[in-house]
């Protein structure tokens, strides 16, 4: 998925003409602490509601601090949502040649994630802790078709111990023996969310054990 695949063009572009408080209203209005200055197709810079703060409101744009912070159509998702993160930003305009195509936001990659990406299917998620010269997807795969399920949606992060935290959707909630055989085979379970079948399992363990308690 490319950048150009999640262009929206509802926010409001600004001009370097406008004032301070125009720019502080629709940034109000729209729920976003970043904008752009376009002249004629052309990107001049975004601007961060932070340093129009610090001017008065009769003041105009052009002598407000601009951010050269934009991304080429062509740029994978990913790397989107990295420099939005290092950029701290809520949306980032998307510049080809210096000409101004559009804005992505937090909605826009939400709202793939959701659709595209797996994370909004019906499904439970599963997150392992594994070392790194344990990793391996093939496995993980394997453990999980061999009981007639999917992965379908797959991250991984790596923590300061150099452990590995695998996050897994998968297409069902019945997670039961998919969750065995990750402990046959020394998989660590850190949690996993949205499976009443074992979750009912474990509840009535617990119910089991308080009772038992009662008794003795």
């Amino acid at each position: 998925m490319r950048a150009q695949k999640l262009l929206t063009f509802d926010l409001p572009l600004l001009l370097p003409i406008d004032k301070v408080s125009r720019a502080i209203s629709l940034m109000d209005e729209y729920k976003v602490a970043h904008l752009p200055i376009v002249v004629e197709d052309q990107f001049q810079g975004l601007i961060k509601e932070e340093d129009l703060l610090e001017h008065e409101d009769t003041a105009v744009l052009a002598e407000v601090t601009t951010y050269q912070i934009s991304v080429d159509p062509n740029l994978h998702l990913y790397d989107v949502v990295a420099q939005m993160s290092r950029a701290e930003v809520d949306i980032l305009p998307v510049v080809f040649q210096g000409k101004y195509m559009g804005s992505i936001d937090r909605g826009a990659i939400m709202s793939f994630l959701t659709k595209e990406a797996g994370w909004g299917l019906e499904g439970s998620t599963v997150i392992l802790e594994i070392t790194s010269a344990k990793y391996s997807l093939a496995e993980i795969s394997r453990l999980v078709e061999e009981n007639s399920t999917q992965i379908t949606s797959f991250n991984m992060t790596q923590k300061d111990s150099g452990a590995l935290i695998v996050t897994i959707k998968l297409n069902t909630t019945k997670i039961a023996a998919i969750l065995s055989s990750f402990e046959r085979f020394d998989y660590k379970i850190l949690t996993f969310f949205n499976s009443p079948e074992v979750e009912d399992e474990l509840r009535s363990k617990f119910d089991a054990f308080m009772r038992y308690l009662e008794t003795d």
